[in-house]
């Protein structure tokens, strides 16, 4: 269906901070003295510094804070990821909440396309366009159909696999400790108010850069690129549980019927 597929598609391109993400990893030398040389460094390796805390990963090697930096994401079992990203030539919008088990809610849109609400528990998937995707992609009819409910899918259906890999924050942590080369450490700065290492290397559009906590759990803080940034924060907060009910909700797959007369789920 022409409407799935081209949610697919800005699903799809979303799915680019984690691309990025991983783009970050890799190996590369300390600015700074060996870790064994930094009592600061051995404290980080001996249990999760509290907040406020020097963990150490200033004196690592840039592959080392990669490392750290993925491991802390999955300790936080859940993440808040918001900010723009680069999509198809346009900027996307994101406003996602998830976590290490694969739920995730919030919203992504992106100008001139419009966006949509998405909520995923397990493996059920609802999605929720706003008018103005309606009125570029699905017509007057789809949005008369649907009304004000939510798309109900699976992750299992191949139209929406890429929402599905960008709500599972597990996944995300194994793409950011994925080694790559020509990764630079750079000096110690402040982002969103932490003291944070800086990780950057070349991509095909410009330079992508990863800052990485240096105070408390050494974990992602933003992600920045060309088009944008993406701030990570709110870690250990759990995905709100809530999911659209029955009378809130259409069935994709009657949507696909033309013939069907819509019922709810």
């Amino acid at each position: 269906m022409h409407t799935t597929r081209t949610m697919t598609a800005v699903a799809g391109a979303v799915a680019a901070v984690a691309a990025l993400t991983a783009g970050c990893g890799g190996s590369g030398g300390s600015t700074g003295p060996a870790a064994a040389a930094s009592p600061a460094a051995a404290t980080a390796t001996a249990g999760t510094p509290a907040p406020g805390v020097d963990n150490g990963v200033a004196w690592l090697s840039a592959a080392e804070i990669l490392q750290r930096s993925a491991q802390a994401l999955r300790d936080a079992r859940s993440v808040r990821a918001v900010g723009t990203i680069a999509g198809g030539g346009q900027p996307i919008t994101m406003d996602l909440r998830l976590d290490i088990d694969g739920n995730c809610t919030g919203t992504l849109s992106q100008t001139d396309v419009g966006g949509f609400q998405v909520v995923k528990a397990g493996h059920q998937l609802w999605v929720k366009p706003d008018q103005a995707f309606w009125q570029s992609h699905g017509g007057s009819a789809l949005s008369d159909q649907v009304g004000d409910r939510y798309l109900k899918t699976t992750s299992d259906d191949p139209d929406f696999g890429e929402i599905g890999t960008l709500c599972d924050l597990g996944g995300l942590a194994d793409q950011l400790g994925a080694a790559t080369s020509d990764l630079t450490k750079g000096a110690t700065t402040t982002v969103q108010g932490r003291p944070a290492v800086p990780l950057a290397r070349s991509t095909d559009t410009g330079t992508a850069t990863l800052y990485v906590a240096a105070q408390g759990p050494p974990v992602p803080l933003r992600l920045e690129q060309d088009v944008g940034a993406v701030d990570f924060g709110e870690f250990g907060t759990p995905v709100p549980s809530a999911t659209p009910g029955p009378d809130q909700s259409l069935d994709i797959d009657r949507l696909q019927q033309p013939e069907a007369t819509p019922t709810t789920v």
